[in-house]
């Protein structure tokens, strides 16, 4: 069997608790997980609150790492949203809009990589802020012929899910998916950073892959990086 490690992480803009812009001190927390592949959410400038740079570009260069975009809002001259990041080869991908009228766009991003020989489809999402919004969305993912239900091999779907357990997303991705967390019995929250008591961010795996390591990173410079913490797992893909 061969390993892959894929993180997830809300990066809130590379803006940390201290409100510091601080670009290079995210990508120390992303290389530190050591991962194949990662699910980011926030990146990019958000309404002045951090220099116009290109984030995604720039968190890529400095992590060695090839990269896409799925921008949801056209924010400054590269947008925010979410980014895909790996140290693998990218083969595909795909952006649908998860967009509810009267709530700020939202989109996932899928995209097919290879890995060390090993294929697999990751899908990033950052679902809404309201129950209603959230429950379309799932719903939308999970449709038949949808982004998700098209994918036959290997499937991680991970990202800020914007609830907790036991709410509707962990219902509804609990019936066909692997909680990561869950498998390996870790229940720790990642938000808010400083004392972390909601599980905002998951990982979720089908189709062949075996959870065989998980790990919430609460180390002091991830406490202060973002408003989340990352979320690793480890899988072995049969």
């Amino acid at each position: 069997m061969k390993s892959l490690r894929v993180a997830t992480y809300n990066v809130h803009g590379c803006v940390g608790r201290d409100r510091r812009f601080a670009l290079e001190r995210t990508a120390a927390v992303i290389r530190a997980t050591r991962a194949d592949v990662v699910l980011l959410q926030e990146v990019g400038d958000h309404v002045g609150r951090a220099p116009t740079v290109n984030q995604a570009h720039a968190l890529a260069a400095a992590c060695g790492m090839d990269y896409v975009v799925g921008y949801t809002l056209p924010i400054g001259p590269w947008g925010y949203g979410n980014v895909v990041m790996t140290r693998g080869t990218v083969t595909d991908v795909t952006r649908i809009d998860l967009s509810v009228q009267g709530r700020e766009p939202r989109g996932c991003l899928r995209v097919a990589v290879a890995v060390d020989g090993v294929r697999l489809t990751v899908v990033a999402v950052h679902l809404g802020l309201d129950r209603g919004e959230r429950s379309r969305q799932v719903a939308q993912l999970l449709a038949r012929g949808g982004p998700v239900d098209e994918v036959g091999g290997p499937l991680v779907i991970g990202g800020d899910f914007n609830d907790w357990p036991p709410g509707l997303t962990r219902r509804a991705l609990h019936r066909g998916f692997v909680d990561a967390a869950l498998r390996r019995l870790d229940l720790r929250g990642t938000f808010p950073s400083r004392f972390p008591l909601f599980r905002l961010d998951r990982l979720y795996s089908r189709n062949g892959l075996v959870v065989v390591g998980y790990d919430v990173v609460r180390t002091p410079l991830a406490r202060v990086a973002s408003d989340h913490l990352p979320v690793l797992a480890e899988y072995h893909a049969k």
